[in-house]
């Protein structure tokens, strides 16, 4: 039996795809342990899963709450206190935070979130044999995958490469002409010259934050992505890795009617506090839609920071604060989305057709590569309407050539959760006591 640590980035799309992986682990008999911020407690603790909490300086506990809140609100979360909790997250880690806490339990291996690449930097500083994690797609500069920001579907074509190589060329140059008061690529180099960790192990040719180069377990499976001409350094695409014991919470199914499609549609955990007014919005036109086609039955999760009296809500849409996602996409004949990653991966999982309308980040290629693969349409946000919305539900319904395909892609998806090469590659390194290809 070995001890592994898995210390992911707190929000919920980092955090669901890790439950699935440390319940196959501990289920073959290892002990499973998280390490993360106070706030991610109660989370972590209801997957049934040990916790030590971490940072505490930086995120006291009620942080995220505050935060979010104040979000809602119309306060944006900016640079100035970013910065500060990624100083003060630099100081514990050069503190040796990391080392103190690691030493309590002696684990065999670190799993750390790509989202937090300071993290790993500090985790390979211990000895300890370290693997990176992404629940996101790896966008790194490639001529024929586009930047995950952009809608392009690509083509095997040299105009296709052509507007890929374009794309890529335009998201370095806005990043150096308008945001490079969120670039830490000095400060990652700083702590890495610190930890001594070798700075030419870490790429920065990427749309993320700078990934360092040690082997990376990727929760998004090639089936789901375009065809890469090179595969990134050090990245094994996995299993999805959907946790399909996951506890969300209950839902109200006696208040749905069984014998009408269920049509699903959620902005997920970020969107409805940080675009509020936006989500709103969405999920009106959603209800109104709804409202001309009683023959089908709607659910909308709104979230907690949207109040269920302040829509006009047709008799054949519930409305919930939070759904037990996994378990109402079994049930699903549709889900009408943002593209958020981790709801693209179960949609795909179930088998569940998609109707989406990123908004912001990774969504865009997400879309991109739903419509690729045959799984369902997109939308953009200025397009959306109640009448638009609705004749995209009876094509995607009602079109079986969405369902064919979303229950082949499913039965892919399903064979390569049984297995789970994610299990096998974390059981190698801990025999080994080394991670695969380390520098």
């Amino acid at each position: 039996m070995a001890t592994i640590v898995f210390m992911p980035f707190h929000w919920e799309s980092d955090l669901n795809p890790t439950f699935a992986l440390a319940r196959k682990l501990r289920d073959r008999g290892h002990r499973v342990n998280y390490f993360a911020i106070p706030d991610t407690s109660e989370r972590i603790r209801s997957q049934g899963f040990d916790f030590t909490p971490i940072f505490s300086r930086a995120f006291p506990e009620g942080t995220l709450a505050k935060q979010y809140e104040s979000e809602a609100q119309g306060k944006r979360y900016g640079i100035d206190e970013f910065r500060e909790r990624f100083r003060v997250t630099c100081d514990l880690l050069r503190e040796g935070e990391l080392d103190r806490t690691t030493r309590q339990l002696h684990p065999d291996v670190l799993l750390t979130s790509s989202g937090t690449p300071w993290v790993g930097i500090a985790a390979w500083q211990t000895g300890i044999p370290v693997i990176s994690f992404s629940s996101t797609l790896i966008s790194v500069e490639d001529s024929a995958v586009p930047p995950f920001n952009t809608e392009l579907i690509p083509k095997d074509t040299w105009l296709s490469r052509l507007r890929t190589w374009l794309e890529w060329k335009k998201l370095f140059l806005y990043r150096r002409l308008y945001t490079s008061d969120w670039d830490i690529s000095e400060d990652l180099k700083a702590l890495a010259r610190d930890c001594g960790y070798p700075t030419e192990q870490i790429d920065f040719r990427v749309e993320t934050w700078p990934r360092l180069l040690l082997p990376e377990l990727v929760f998004f499976p090639e089936e789901l992505d375009f065809p890469r001409l090179r595969k990134p350094k050090g990245a094994f695409f996995i299993e999805a890795s959907v946790d399909l014991e996951r506890k969300d919470g209950d839902f109200p199914w006696d208040q749905v009617e069984h014998d009408k499609p269920l049509v699903y549609c959620t902005l997920g955990s970020v969107a409805t506090f940080k675009f509020p007014a936006r989500a709103s919005q969405f999920f009106q036109m959603f209800m109104d839609a709804m409202a001309q086609r009683p023959a089908l039955q709607g659910a909308v999760a709104i979230g907690k920071y949207l109040k269920a009296e302040e829509f006009k809500c047709p008799g054949n849409v519930l409305i919930v604060s939070h759904a037990p996602q996994v378990e109402v996409l079994q049930r699903a004949s549709l889900m009408i989305s943002h593209a958020g990653v981790t709801g693209v991966k179960e949609s795909a999982l179930m088998g569940v057709p998609m109707l989406l309308i990123p908004i912001f980040y990774d969504q865009f290629g997400n879309a991109a590569r739903v419509v690729y693969h045959g799984l369902g349409t997109r939308l953009r946000l200025k397009e959306v309407s109640a009448s638009e919305l609705g004749r995209l539900i009876d094509t995607v319904v009602k079109d079986s050539s969405y369902s064919s395909r979303a229950k082949l892609v499913s039965e892919r998806l399903r064979n390569l959760e049984r297995q789970s090469p994610g299990v096998a590659i974390i059981e190698d390194v801990i025999s080994q006591k080394k991670a695969p290809n380390t520098f």
